[in-house]
């Protein structure tokens, strides 16, 4: 009849990705979907895009909320991308690798660069800081030197910080055979650790260490007294 609405079933247009459902089942389920509330599918949508670290296709989508057809998944993809584009969201859904991802929109890739990069360096073990800082302030520096003044050997921690982009072969020392490398400190640490230029580092008077307040003096006596002590045991 002329102004009445089409039904789920007439609306249905069997489409490519629903290839190895048989029509009547694919119609079933857009109709079997309608009885779920649109939001109530987006919501169970977002809920598995925000926790998967990859792009999902809609097939797994549809899979993992019980249903055999991807149409009602993208008409419910549709509506949480409008979602995201009306209210000016920091998320956007991606098309990515034959599936879906749920992103943020690039306009905030500065700002989150800045979150991931410190707790990159944050992730740093003592160890590798020890280098870190050596490299910073001796820049540039040889492995030789550097682990002179650490005291023990320092490839594997190099390499992590060359892999890290937090350091670099700045030049070679042509006065030595095989020119080694002189590593220095790259653009990347300067972001990471909140600093304009190298010259901001802390100077050595601001790491000096604090006052002697005699209680180290006190904790070497005490260690050294129970070393001396003899064994109450023999």
């Amino acid at each position: 009849m002329p102004g009445t609405e089409p039904t789920a079933e007439q609306n249905y247009q069997p489409q490519p990705e629903d290839e190895g459902v048989d029509d009547a089942t694919a119609a079933g389920d857009v109709i079997a979907a309608s009885a779920l509330p649109q939001d109530a599918l987006a919501a169970k949508l977002e809920a598995l895009l925000f926790v998967h670290s990859r792009p999902v296709t809609t097939r797994r989508l549809a899979e993992l909320v019980g249903l055999t057809s991807v149409i009602p998944v993208n008409q419910a993809l549709e509506l949480l991308q409008n979602r995201y584009n009306e209210v000016g969201s920091a998320f956007t859904l991606q098309e990515l690798a034959k599936g879906f991802q749920l992103t943020t929109r690039p306009d905030h890739d500065e700002l989150l660069n800045q979150l991931v990069r410190e707790r990159e360096a944050q992730k740093l073990s003592p160890a590798t800081l020890e280098a870190l800082a050596i490299i910073a302030y001796k820049q540039p520096i040889g492995r030789g030197e550097l682990e002179n003044i650490r005291g023990a050997g320092s490839d594997h921690l190099v390499r992590n910080l060359l892999d890290r982009g937090l350091v670099k072969v700045a030049k070679r020392d042509t006065s030595k055979p095989g020119s080694p490398a002189l590593y220095g400190t790259t653009a990347e640490f300067l972001r990471a650790f909140g600093l304009r230029s190298i010259s901001e580092l802390p100077s050595e008077g601001d790491l000096a260490a604090p006052a002697d307040d005699g209680s180290d003096e006190d904790e070497a006596e005490i260690e050294q007294a129970e070393i001396s002590a003899p064994d109450s045991d023999e």
